[in-house]
């Protein structure tokens, strides 16, 4: 069940982390939490592709007490009244984060996306994507869109997106106990695979979709008794992410919650498409 103490906001220093500020104040409000902020600072070595030529001349030491003094200020304002410890590291980020919140036992990440343009709106940062592979505790993540998002004003519309193996009941019994602290709504919302209507004219495809979605109702019926909830479903065929994009904009979510646990399964396929889940939501996302 959700009881974040420790939450771990990695920061560079750019918009979209000030932008997200709001929404870990708010969490680390909500639950009296600590809020670790870790700016990690990569240097390459000599071996580095591109190293330059002029490297000699550059000065680390002032570099590291620059990163330093801005991880002190940084949002210094934001986080005046919230308990919040500024670390300032180095090494590969991901790497660096993934072993602070293993060895600080971080109860949840949060940090933005990234990959905003044109075309980088369909990438997730690099960093981003290996703290959804790695870490064991759950990460949240900003709608993935160039634009500063809104200030939060609490959960009231919650998705929980699940793919109907075993590791759901306890992904809904999560995404339950969050709720109930929040005072919000939750539904669920399945996509059912290999479902999609055809153009053509086609008995035997519809007849076979048909067996689909009733297999999928029954199986949802059955991780709702294992966990103990009776919720509202949105059950549709069609791709996962396009599913779930499309139940949170009908129902206004203000979060989605996914587990990141399943790779293979026919009902299996949400950890294969957590990334596009986040990429096309158009609220915050929180991977358990």
């Amino acid at each position: 069940m959700p009881s974040f103490q420790h939450i771990l906001f990695p920061v560079d220093f750019s918009q979209q982390n000030g932008g997200i500020a709001p929404y870990v104040a708010y969490i680390a409000r909500r639950y009296r939490a600590r809020v670790t902020m870790l700016h990690v600072l990569e240097i390459p070595s000599a071996g580095y592709p591109g190293w330059p030529a002029h490297a000699a001349l550059i000065d680390f030491q002032a570099m590291i007490d620059d990163r330093r003094q801005r991880t002190e200020s940084f949002l210094k304002t934001e986080f005046q009244e919230i308990a919040t410890t500024r670390v300032m590291d180095e090494g590969d980020p991901a790497r660096q984060i993934v072993a602070y919140a293993e060895k600080e036992k971080v109860d949840l990440i949060m940090m933005p996306t990234h990959g905003y343009g044109p075309f980088r709106r369909f990438l997730l940062g690099s960093v981003t994507a290996k703290l959804l592979h790695d870490v064991k505790c759950p990460v949240w993540t900003s709608a993935h869109a160039p634009n500063i998002p809104a200030q939060p004003a609490g959960y009231r519309n919650v998705l929980c997106a699940v793919d109907l193996t075993p590791n759901s009941v306890p992904l809904v019994q999560w995404a339950s106990g969050f709720v109930r602290e929040h005072g919000a709504r939750l539904k669920l919302v399945h996509a059912i695979p290999s479902a999609e209507p055809q153009s053509t004219f086609d008995i035997e495809g519809g007849r076979f979709r048909a067996f689909l979605s009733d297999v999928a109702r029954e199986e949802l019926a059955k991780v709702q008794k294992q966990a103990g909830t009776d919720l509202d479903a949105v059950l549709r065929a069609g791709d996962v992410a396009q599913v779930v994009r499309e139940a949170a904009e009908v129902e206004d979510a203000d979060l989605v919650v996914i587990g990141r646990g399943v790779m293979h399964e026919l009902f299996g396929r949400m950890r294969t498409h957590v990334y596009s889940v986040i990429r096309e939501a158009p609220c915050p996302v929180i991977s358990v």
